[in-house]
């Protein structure tokens, strides 16, 4: 379990990637993190937020199947940690995060 807690790191920081534009949204209140691991539309009607989401949960799918398969585990499990991950750095970081009902908080 420890490998896989640092490999998780690894791809939370991986993420930074996308830091600027995603920082942004999220400041700005149009995206959030989801439980599931992925990024949530919380402007729907903010085309370049829903690019962003887009691109940026088809990464996030693709390095957590990588992790899944290295570690012959399944893909909802990574998911499900690294959605309790960063809901827990959105929370801290004072960003909207989904909660366990499935709705928005900051």
């Amino acid at each position: 379990m420890h490998k896989l807690t640092v490999l998780l790191a690894a791809l939370l920081v991986s993420f930074s990637s996308w830091a600027l534009e995603l920082d942004a949204a999220k400041q700005m209140g149009l995206v959030g993190e989801q439980t599931n691991g992925y990024l949530g539309l919380i402007a729907s009607s903010h085309n370049e937020a829903a690019v962003l989401v887009s691109d940026i949960n088809q990464q996030r799918k693709q390095r957590y199947q990588d992790i899944a398969n290295r570690q012959n585990t399944a893909l909802a499990t990574i998911e499900k940690l690294a959605g309790d991950k960063l809901v827990q750095k959105a929370a801290a970081d004072g960003h909207y995060y989904q909660t366990a009902s499935g709705s928005w908080a900051r």
